[in-house]
């Protein structure tokens, strides 16, 4: 590794990524702001090099080690280029300095995009407030570091990047991880390099309503309506040879052991009802869930699927293995399992407070998961104010998942306000 220059070790989330990226795909996932003005690329990319040196861990490129990846530090600035083409598209490492991240602008919306070994959705949404917030300020207008956003003229903390995995109270036991292959709604593959969105905004009071009259969360609700459509695809499709339906839940783990690490520190959970065992009405699908989620949105539990990942880490036999070996191995697993065990993915960020003096120039915040590996719809939600932006990512060309679910909420008596990117919409 280059003299003087910093690195860090992959945190245990961000292992796999590198592992399992091809040319065609790689973990990717993407935080914007929408503000009321014009974006003005010379001050946003003023802005992108005040705030950059405020996230060191983000200020890297991937290497390759004999027995594992690693991420160096990066003297050249980050560019920002214009929005255009897909989003969320392959990272590769030879480019734009070797940046693992990426910073956008179009009409009055910033956009970032990560790969995951960077950071999950809580640093992202850590990242965007302050990078808003101090383009914001370079504007001339009074906004505060404040709700998130990180004050830029202070010095970074070593716990911010620290691998916080590592510092969990872990127990010895470890729980199974295979759950087994789930329904995926029959799909057309889109060409490659492509990702359609469908994005939602909807009332953030009114589902909230809703989803107390059932006993339930936002994200319970949400989850419930994913499993109930797809229960009645499979129901439609193939009656005769049902599967498990299952989403994909990511947990942020800093609500169970506060942190203030940007890297990742998530887990996920993964709701599950089995069409085999008989029918399901919507309400007993969201009691299962509800149930469910209720259950194993736990510290122990949640310990124990960690724990099983850092045991594999800490393995004499895994540590001494080649990097090309460990590929091997953690790309078959991966192609084995992996997103062929989910349905969907829902990822809820939950309320994305504005950074104070923003509130008449940041619009809303929105979240968008990048292309699954597999031909999948997977979505992701952030509140900002009373708006809940629900964006559906797909590379297939159905659009059945969204457009029942969007449906089922307007029969709900939640308004629904759509737009997309795809062709006739």
């Amino acid at each position: 590794m280059a003299k003087g220059k910093r690195w860090y070790r992959l945190d245990n989330a961000a292992k796999l990524y590198p592992a399992v990226a091809t040319s065609r795909w790689s973990s990717i996932f993407r935080l914007s702001a929408e503000l009321t003005e014009d974006i003005r690329p010379d001050l946003l990319q003023k802005a992108v090099d005040k705030v950059m040196p405020r996230f060191p861990a983000f200020k890297v490129r991937m290497r390759k080690g004999f027995f594992w990846y690693y991420l160096e530090e990066i003297k050249e600035p980050l560019q920002v280029v214009p929005d255009s083409g897909h989003p969320c598209m392959p990272f590769r490492y030879h480019e734009n300095h070797g940046y693992l991240i990426r910073v956008f602008y179009y009409r009055k919306r910033i956009s970032a995009e990560f790969f995951h070994s960077l950071t999950d959705g809580s640093g992202g949404l850590t990242f965007i407030k302050t990078l808003t917030a101090e383009y914001l300020r370079l504007c001339g207008h009074q906004v505060s570091f404040d709700q998130g956003a990180l004050d830029i003229r202070e010095k970074p903390t070593p716990e911010e990047t620290r691998d916080a995995f590592m510092h969990m109270p872990l127990p010895k036991v470890r729980i199974p991880r295979k759950e087994g292959r789930a329904y995926h709604f029959p799909a057309t593959p889109a060409i490659p390099h492509t990702l359609y969105t469908i994005a939602a905004s909807i009332p953030a009071d009114q589902i909230v309503e809703k989803a107390r009259e059932y006993g339930a969360t936002v994200t319970e609700y949400l989850v419930s309506i994913i499993l109930y459509t797809a229960f009645l695809d499979q129901e439609k499709r193939r009656p005769g040879r049902k599967k498990p339906l299952r989403v994909s839940v990511p947990v942020n783990m800093r609500s169970f052991y506060p942190s203030a690490t940007l890297r990742n520190f998530s887990s996920f959970i993964n709701p599950c009802i089995d069409p085999r065992l008989g029918d399901y009405s919507f309400k007993e699908i969201i009691r299962e869930v509800h149930a469910f989620m209720r259950y194993h949105l736990n510290p122990r539990l949640l310990c124990g699927a960690i724990a099983t990942n850092v045991a594999d880490e800490k393995n004499p036999v895994c540590r001494a293995a080649p990097l090309f070996i460990k590929n091997l191995i953690i790309g078959t697993v991966f192609r084995r399992s992996g997103e062929r065990g989910f349905t969907s993915t829902l990822s809820n960020l939950g309320k994305a407070h504005v950074p104070t003096g923003g509130e008449k120039w940041i619009r809303r915040f929105e979240m968008q998961l990048g292309s699954p590996s597999l031909p999948l719809c997977n979505c992701a939600a952030v509140t900002t104010g009373n708006e809940l932006r629900l964006l559906f990512s797909s590379n297939i060309l159905e659009t059945t998942l969204p457009r029942e679910m969007l449906r089922f909420l307007v029969e709900e008596g939640i308004p629904v306000e759509v737009e997309s990117n795809m062709e006739g919409s």
